[in-house]
């Protein structure tokens, strides 16, 4: 085995918490996988769209609707230099806007567009670039794929790294058994929400150059009602709609994550982590237990949190048993509501500005994961003080002083 850097830069226990207390489903399990992507290279002319220049702006408005026609006629309705003009007049010209014919300017039919349009439409001829389509449907990935400082797609020596990682979570990857479908390039041409996934204003004379299948790493939750994927672009904070309804409507994957493990499986997996955590904290009293949802959970007294025991910060939170999982409880309403107050201080803490909105957000979303009624700032902030809690305590006060 070797070591690999962690694929998901944030934990399971992030996504699970999202998944049930800012998603609201009911977790069943969370699987590590490995999505293929189809990675193409196409040639072909791009129009992309971007701001004008105001000197272009106005000269394009002028040749537009002022019946201006010479270099001369636009320098002094203008009141510009003549030559600034001239010299955006050959701009224009080179990016094939403006066209001369004995001696007078007029716009090209790119010209008349995006003065109509007020966006600099330019055109490149024979580019190349890549696109992305998960290979399951050949559907178009998202803007937020293509950031490559923060999305890892492997492939070749990456991939076998991973896959040879003894880091957990282990990733399975899904494999796909047909090629890639040339006809998700032609329906590209015909999408209105292009920006959308990372494609310009158009796409003419449209070819692929290579198609090669690479792999996205991301998590699923699977729920009583329904599925969530979270990938590397939301750090764990959000799932990745256009995914979660993709894998929800592909028969195949669901039915390769149902032959994974089964259910019994899970649960005696879960069992047997449980007990050997519990006999690492000398809690060897305390048996795992199911909740009314369906959750094994682990309900620890009082005293096994505090200075001398686990963080109060565990309470509510989950420990990953292979798919499968746990939760840490402790039925003190006290020991909960000290929690919500350490949970919230650390979220905070790392933030220079927030608004109130996001902090009710975060509130009501603690209060739920603890089972606790959701406080007002003013009683936050009343436990935040008794608690010593000074920097939430400043927070809570801003907030409140805000709403004056």
């Amino acid at each position: 085995m070797t070591t690999a850097p962690r694929l998901m830069p944030f934990p399971e226990e992030r996504v699970l918490e999202d998944a049930a207390f800012g998603q609201g489903i009911v977790p069943t399990r969370l699987h590590a996988l490995l999505l293929p992507v189809w990675q193409v290279e196409i040639r072909a002319d791009i129009t992309e769209g971007e701001d004008f220049f105001l000197i272009d702006r106005f000269l394009g408005r002028g040749l537009r609707h002022g019946a201006l026609h010479t270099i001369d006629e636009l320098s002094a309705f203008f009141a510009l230099d003549r030559a600034l003009v001239a010299q955006a007049v050959r701009v224009l010209m080179a990016i094939g806007h403006l066209r001369e014919s004995a001696g007078r300017l007029s716009l090209t039919p790119l010209g008349q567009r995006s003065v109509d349009a007020d966006v600099r439409y330019v055109i490149t001829r024979q580019d190349r670039r890549r696109l992305y389509f998960e290979a399951l449907t050949c559907t178009p990935l998202t803007r937020v794929h293509y950031d490559e400082e923060v999305v890892t797609l492997l492939s070749g020596d990456d991939l076998d790294r991973a896959l040879r990682s003894d880091r957990y979570p282990r990733f399975t990857p899904i494999h796909v058994t047909s090629g890639f479908d040339r006809a998700a390039l032609d329906r590209l041409t015909s999408r209105t929400d292009r920006g959308r996934f990372n494609l310009p204003v158009a796409l003419d004379e449209l070819e692929s150059l290579s198609e090669e299948l690479v792999f996205l790493p991301v998590y699923l939750v699977r729920g009583r009602t329904g599925l969530l994927v979270y990938g590397q672009a939301e750090a764990g904070s959000a799932p990745d709609a256009e995914l979660s309804e993709l894998c929800t409507r592909t028969p195949e994957l669901i039915s390769a994550l149902d032959n994974e493990t089964t259910a019994e499986e899970t649960d005696d997996r879960v069992l047997r982590a449980a007990r050997r955590w519990l006999r690492e904290q000398d809690l060897d009293a305390v048996a795992p237990e199911q909740d009314d949802d369906g959750i094994w959970s682990v309900s620890l007294p009082a005293t096994a949190f505090g200075e001398n025991g686990l963080p109060v910060s565990r309470i509510g939170t989950y420990r990953m048993a292979g798919s499968g999982f746990y939760r840490l409880w402790c039925p003190d309403d006290s020991r909960r509501k000290y929690a919500l107050l350490d949970r919230l201080d650390q979220r905070l803490g790392s933030r220079r500005q927030v608004t109130r909105q996001e902090v009710e957000e975060l509130i009501a979303r603690l209060a739920r994961q603890l089972r606790l009624e959701v406080p007002d700032l003013s009683r936050l902030r009343g436990g935040a003080r008794k608690a010593g809690l000074s920097g939430l305590d400043a927070q809570l006060a801003r907030l409140e002083k805000d709403q004056q």
